[in-house]
């Protein structure tokens, strides 16, 4: 045969088209992750999406925090373990009701999108309702925050279509670890919609990663300032209680070492970090450091006795840290207070690069 050549092919008759229906519907969703979630300082029980329910949550004190006050958060969120973390699962469980099918059968490709998210699983074809063991296609690496409406699709080769089937509003977190006390009965989603979009760590995975930006944040970016006339604590109060909502809106604006090093700690626990809770006394005279909302200063006291808030080494007014606080992780310390010093440097070291070490400036025994 020559190319080019003209070829007679017999074809097959067409097979009978019939005609199909199929008409379905999601029920319910259920992250099966094992973080436990709480709004409002109350357990969420699943499911994270029902139909019939209405799950926008309104959050009034979004708007004090510096938040949206409606962001598409939801009053069922969820939290799920990032690629990698010990315990993570991609178990997503969704109830799907098979209302009408004809002339389809077997079982259909089920897919839900929110972004770059995906959840997958086979759904029967049958009438009736199903409930399927979906999966995430892929883990998030690091910190994700997904919400908004899960879109679903079901696709089937016989006769071979893609039918919608609506969305699922929902709101997900992925961290790099377990939440720990005080979080270990349930993590605000209040603190996570906080650390995520005020912080900003979306995108951080290790720990050092996200206490760098904790710590950077509650020193540079909250807005409160140190108490230069008494060094009170506004949040932290007696018996290690700590008013956390309080500190989120920063009601009030004034906050000293013990509110400082508490909300490190407590806003890294939310994330699973684990932590110490450091106290130093005495403490002493301090170098000149950026000081919580004052700027340069090396005499903390300044407002209590009409000083300045740099004053000479040797002034006999200059007042120092009688006591401070302040978190280590890993041997490095995290200072929201005085500096801020954000996990670079080993406990000796930090000492060195904050106290003023000069015998004549320094009252307390070695």
């Amino acid at each position: 045969m020559e190319i080019g050549e003209a070829v007679n092919v017999p074809v097959a008759a067409s097979a009978e088209l019939k005609e199909w229906k199929l008409r379905a519907e999601i029920l319910e969703v259920t992250f099966k992750g094992t973080i436990k979630v709480s709004r409002g300082k109350t357990l969420i029980s699943p499911p994270h999406w029902k139909k019939g329910e209405d799950v926008n949550d309104v959050w009034t004190d979004a708007k004090k925090m510096g938040l949206p006050q409606e962001a598409a958060y939801s009053k069922k969120a969820a939290a799920m373990l990032i690629h990698e973390a010990d315990g993570a699962t991609k178990d997503v469980e969704v109830k799907v009701k098979v209302i009408e099918a004809e002339n389809v059968s077997g079982e259909g490709e089920l897919l839900g999108c929110l972004g770059d998210m995906e959840i997958t699983a086979k759904l029967p074809l049958g009438v009736g309702e199903h409930v399927v063991k979906a999966q995430i296609k892929t883990l998030p690496y690091r910190v994700a925050w997904y919400r908004g409406s899960i879109q679903w699709e079901v696709s089937f080769a016989d006769p071979g279509a893609t039918i919608a089937l609506g969305g699922s509003d929902v709101e997900v977190f992925f961290l790099p670890a377990v939440p720990i006390i005080p979080f270990k009965t349930g993590v605000w989603a209040e603190v996570l919609r906080f650390i995520c979009n005020r912080m900003g760590v979306v995108g951080l995975k290790t720990p050092s990663e996200v206490m760098e930006k904790i710590t950077r944040y509650c020193h540079t970016g909250h807005g409160l300032e140190y108490d230069t006339k008494a060094g009170a604590p506004r949040f932290d109060l007696a018996d290690r209680v700590f008013e956390l909502n309080a500190y989120m809106k920063a009601e009030p604006e004034e906050c000293c070492c013990f509110d400082q090093a508490s909300a490190v700690q407590v806003f890294a626990a939310a994330l699973g970090v684990s932590t110490e809770w450091l106290w130093m006394v005495p403490f002493g005279y301090i170098q000149t450091t950026d000081l919580v909302g004052v700027g340069a200063c090396n005499n903390p006291f300044y407002r209590s006795n009409g000083t300045d808030k740099i004053v000479m080494p040797l002034d006999p007014k200059r007042k120092p840290f009688d006591e401070h606080a302040f978190v280590r992780m890993a041997g490095k310390i995290l200072d929201a207070c005085a500096g801020p010093h954000l996990g670079t440097e080993k406990t000796w070291r930090y000492l060195e690069n904050t106290i003023d070490y000069d015998p004549k400036r320094y009252p307390y025994p070695n």
